[in-house]
């Protein structure tokens, strides 16, 4: 059956997040966390960039050729924020650095300030590593997010100025060209979305359908030495044994041949999620199967149990099936960011729960493991396990990462919830408030949980007039048993495409509790993950858990689990009251001769306990030794 969309997101204005577990990291995100990325804005050259851009400051670009990227992600996490949240300050930071930008755009409406102030002669000649379309990916999806959220057409004005720009230069019977590192594809689209232009969809099609084509356009600029010489290490990622195969930057073959997810993690991220988008509505088979393909690729042969994804520092993505590491796991940040993205669009046209179960398992674990409970401190890769040598970092020389995963955390409301015709969709039942229009009527959808903590939630429906109109629960993929209380109810839920779904005339004095039966458990991994034979990990509902030697006095890769441990369950105060499991199982014991080598010991392991907590609050007490996948007997 060809995809067409079934259910749409909320406006964040129409949707509130109560629950303490997020709503605690929402208020930190406005209060701390984009205040924080905006001083480190200030304190490096980024916004002195676009200063020097627009004439009002003196000096050559200095940074990386992407740095602009930042700023617009984080302009775009702030209008999340500030939607969410009152900050005045904040806003005022904003409207700073959108009158930068207005005033950094060159007249014919180009905007990149690396090639402005440091190569004006080399505009789009680099497409294959310097980024000039991925930054302005990025500012469109900022401005949509300003138009959308704040109804502010500011950076709308400079994003379709640039988006002109491009188009004239490149597209059908013009030059033919994308950009080495997808994004443009994801803005144009959300462009298209707010202007209501039509042509901003059809230049990202192009292009999604442009890539992988022989000759690639990057091989011609391989070859050019003015060119290679603005970025040497682009051969060495796009070459294979001196031949181009163009696998780094999913340029290896047309996007409906793809059957393997490859290259760098976070583009290809970007680029399926483009790809499914752009597939709503078009009765594309072909493209279809492709998506689906890869999307099994990923999830079921080359994705970390935290929902990381790209094993590899080297091309900072994919290596083969079933490689997963885990002292040297890269899974970075912005890649579980964007299997978010990816992941919801599927769900949106599919309707389908797997794809939230994944972008649940993204989002709960490998995604906010990027940033500390503080807010004010991130992780660019997340391994799944350390011997000391991992701490958060304030920032980074290439900085995508915190305000990506502010971008997340601000959007939150667009993930746990969606709506169709006459159905309110919970994804994730996380506390909310929601105000839709459904069924004819404005009603208001409130969820009371403390998910992840518990499993039990409960769904009332408010509005003026008695409401006929559907409620759909996922069933999550953890959840062994869904037990549902709907008293008077005249029908038993039906249960479709991994959610249950009631349906009734709805009365502000109903009540639906749901029982998703959250509890622990030990999970093995295939065979095939060779570092994963003879371990096991701890899942309990959403979030997988790892073992830190602060708690433990002791590396937990000392430690042996006993699979017939009772569980016990405790808060620690110091991780914003997130629950420690601790169970039983047996410690290697110290060399008794002391000795570097020595005699096999056949003495019995010393019974031992072990503390796990939550994967994503691993190192906010400092380094130490974590380890996700412990050995078993």
């Amino acid at each position: 059956m060809a995809w067409l969309r079934a259910m749409r997101s909320l406006p964040l204005s129409n949707i509130k997040i109560t629950g303490e577990f997020w709503s605690v990291r929402q208020d930190r995100l406005v209060a701390v966390t984009l205040p924080h990325i905006y001083d480190q804005l200030a304190q490096t050259p980024r916004l002195d960039n676009f200063r020097r851009a627009a004439g009002t400051e003196e000096g050559p670009h200095a940074g990386l050729p992407f740095d602009d990227s930042d700023i617009y992600k984080w302009l775009e996490a702030c209008a999340y924020g500030l939607t969410i949240r009152n900050n005045p300050r904040l806003s005022a930071r904003t409207d700073e650095v959108i009158a930068l930008i207005e005033n950094a755009q060159m007249a014919d409406g180009y905007l990149n300030t690396f090639f402005q102030l440091k190569h004006p002669t080399m505009r789009w000649k680099n497409l294959n590593m310097l980024h000039e379309m991925y930054c302005a990916g990025h500012l469109f999806e900022a401005a949509a997010a300003w138009k959308e959220c704040m109804n502010d057409e500011r950076l709308l004005e400079v994003a379709v100025k640039l988006a002109q720009h491009i188009s004239s230069v490149f597209g059908p019977n013009k030059r033919r060209g994308y950009c080495g590192h997808e994004e443009i594809e994801i803005g144009l689209i959300r462009l298209s979305e707010v202007t209501g232009d039509p042509q901003y969809r059809k230049f990202a099609k192009w292009q999604v359908e442009e890539r992988g084509k022989k000759p690639s356009p990057f091989e011609a600029e391989l070859q050019d030495p003015e060119i290679q010489a603005l970025s040497p290490w682009g051969g060495t990622l796009l070459r294979s044994d001196e031949e181009y195969n163009g696998e780094y930057a999913q340029d290896h073959a047309p996007i409906r041949e793809h059957t393997q997810i490859v290259g760098h993690a976070v583009r290809a991220m970007y680029l399926y999620t483009a790809a499914t988008e752009l597939a709503d509505g078009e009765d594309d088979a072909k493209l279809e199967t492709a998506i689906e393909t890869i999307w099994g690729n990923l999830t079921q042969r080359r994705m970390y149990i935290t929902g990381g994804i790209g094993p590899s520092a080297r091309n900072e993505g994919f290596t083969a099936d079933f490689d997963l590491p885990n002292l040297s796991a890269y899974a970075e940040t912005c890649a579980s960011c964007g299997l978010i993205l990816w992941g919801h669009r599927l769900l949106q046209l599919s309707g389908t729960s797997d794809y939230a179960d994944l972008m649940e398992r993204a989002l709960y674990n490998g995604a906010i493991s990027g940033i500390s409970l503080s807010g004010d401190t991130f992780f660019y890769d997340n391994p799944l396990e350390s011997r000391g040598g991992h701490a958060r970092k304030p920032w980074f020389t290439c900085a995508c990462c915190p305000p990506n995963i502010a971008r997340v955390i601000g959007n939150l409301g667009q993930y746990v919830a969606g709506i169709s015709e006459s159905t309110f969709y919970v994804h994730i039942p996380c506390g909310m408030e929601a105000d839709v229009d459904i069924a004819g009527q404005r009603v208001r959808v409130i969820v009371e949980s403390n998910y992840p903590w518990s499993g039990k939630c409960e769904i009332r429906v408010e509005s003026s007039t008695p409401a006929l109109m559907s409620i759909a629960v996922r069933i999550p993929e953890w959840s062994d048993e869904m037990e549902s209380d709907l008293p008077d109810a005249e029908n038993e839920a039906d249960y479709k495409d991994g959610y249950a779904i009631f349906r009734k005339t709805w009365t502000s004095e109903d009540r639906l509790t749901i029982d998703l039966g959250l509890s622990a458990k030990w999970i093995e991994a295939d065979p095939r993950v060779l570092d994963n034979v003879g371990r096991v990990a701890l899942e309990c509902g959403p979030l997988i858990y790892a073992a830190e030697s602060v708690d433990n006095k002791f590396p937990p890769q000392l430690f042996t689990a006993d699979l017939e441990t009772e569980f016990e369950f405790s808060p620690v105060a110091a991780l914003d009251g997130s629950f420690a499991i601790t169970v039983d199982g047996w410690k290697v014991p110290a060399s008794k001769s002391g000795a570097l080598y020595g005699e096999a010991d056949t003495s019995a392991p010393q019974p031992s306990r072990l503390t796990l907590i939550p994967y994503a609050t691993w190192a906010n007490r400092g380094p130490s030794h974590i380890q996700v996948w412990l050995r078993r007997p």
